[in-house]
């Protein structure tokens, strides 16, 4: 079987794959949705509900998604059979979760303006001055920066220390990620 596990090189390029599909789709919402509402945070909610919708509904129906068919990638029950929708949604629930979440928590601390056609209109009241900036909200920005690096590696981590090669998000689904030919 270890000749049917993919390495980290063909897992992150179907991950790239279906982020740039996901951001061509999401361009159209996310832009209807900064004109209904300035808030960073929407917007990521909806991303992070686009990209629950997408996993799960390709991992559900067909067990790849289109960057893991172009990375030659299948997702797998532990048992060997389909993944079921919940397994599907357990596992985008768990994989994208915790990046949502640092995102957001970035988002809530530098907002964007009030005024998005008042920004096109004038692009410099976007900029800072340095006597408005909060070291505070600077200081827990770097902390939760550092925290998603560490998080990212210990993830990395975890995955490469297992026998089969399994993310923390297939293990808590009962998934496997296996290559086909």
């Amino acid at each position: 079987m270890s000749n049917e596990i993919p390495g980290l090189g063909r897992r992150v390029a179907a991950l790239f794959v279906d982020l740039l599909m996901l951001k061509l789709a999401d361009l159209p919402l996310s832009r209807v949705l900064r004109e209904i509402t300035p808030s960073s945070t929407a917007v990521l909610a909806l991303e992070f509900g686009v990209m629950l919708l997408y996993s799960t509904i390709f991992l559900s129906r067909r067990g790849q998604t289109p960057g893991k068919i172009m990375a030659s990638l299948r997702v797998i029950s532990v048992h060997g059979g389909a993944v079921t929708q919940g397994q599907a949604f357990v596992r985008a629930l768990v994989k994208w979760a915790p990046i949502f979440g640092l995102l957001i928590a970035l988002a809530s601390l530098n907002p964007l303006p009030l005024n998005p056609q008042q920004v096109a209109l004038n692009p410099e009241s976007i900029l800072v001055q340095p006597d408005q900036v909060d070291a505070d909200q600077v200081m827990i920005g770097n902390i939760i920066s550092y925290l998603g690096l560490v998080m990212l590696f210990a993830l990395v981590w975890i995955t490469r220390r297992h026998p089969d090669q399994q993310s923390l998000h297939d293990r808590v689904a009962g998934t496997l990620v296996m290559r086909v030919p």
